[in-house]
């Protein structure tokens, strides 16, 4: 079922343009992974999904990220043209102006937009919000730990929502993003409970 919903996905993406966003990461045993979003328009609507999440074997270099890339376009005969923009948090390997892997993705098509990630402005922002606006965030943020932290309450959350007949009826695990003291580049903290 996998294999057709991303053949699917590919067969779109090979005739339309789409927007990129990339994130590396590494996870809790030290595996790097290259994990890669695509956003378009279907029927008239935004539609976004999960390209591939791909392992980094060894280094995680801006030639690692921009090969994983365009290696699985490539396979998949999907043009590098139909990228209109990508989106990527702010490390070197990834946002470098001399060799960065969104540069080498610039080189081979020009008219890709380049943007630093959404998801680490609005946290830069919500670290200088008003104090009576950051109690309310940090009041959000327990409420969904606390959901996400037992499963019982996850299933009775997920019935509620169903009952209110509302369009979403899962929460995401509260993740933090902090800079890091050297250099300039952002690390994801992910939330434990």
């Amino acid at each position: 079922m996998s294999e057709d919903i991303e053949k699917q996905l590919v067969e779109k993406l090979k005739t339309r343009n789409f927007s990129v966003q990339l994130d590396e990461s590494t996870l809790r045993d030290s595996e790097a992974v290259l994990i890669t979003y695509v956003r378009y328009i279907d029927k008239g609507h935004f539609a976004e999904e999960m390209l591939f999440c791909k392992r980094l074997e060894s280094t995680t270099t801006s030639k690692d990220i921009y090969n994983k890339l365009k290696n699985y376009l490539d396979v998949n005969d999907i043009p590098m043209k139909n990228i209109t923009s990508c989106a990527a948090d702010g490390a070197p390997n990834m946002m470098g102006k001399k060799n960065g892997g969104l540069k080498l993705m610039k080189d081979a098509n020009p008219e890709m937009i380049l943007v630093h990630c959404v998801i680490h402005r609005e946290n830069l922002v919500a670290k200088n919000i008003s104090p009576v606006l950051n109690e309310v965030l940090h009041s959000v943020i327990k409420c969904v730990n606390a959901i996400k932290a037992n499963a019982k309450c996850e299933r009775l959350f997920k019935l509620f929502c169903e009952d209110k007949n509302e369009d979403h009826v899962r929460v995401l695990l509260h993740t933090e993003v902090r800079w890091l003291s050297k250099g300039s580049c952002l690390k994801k903290i992910y939330g434990t409970v």
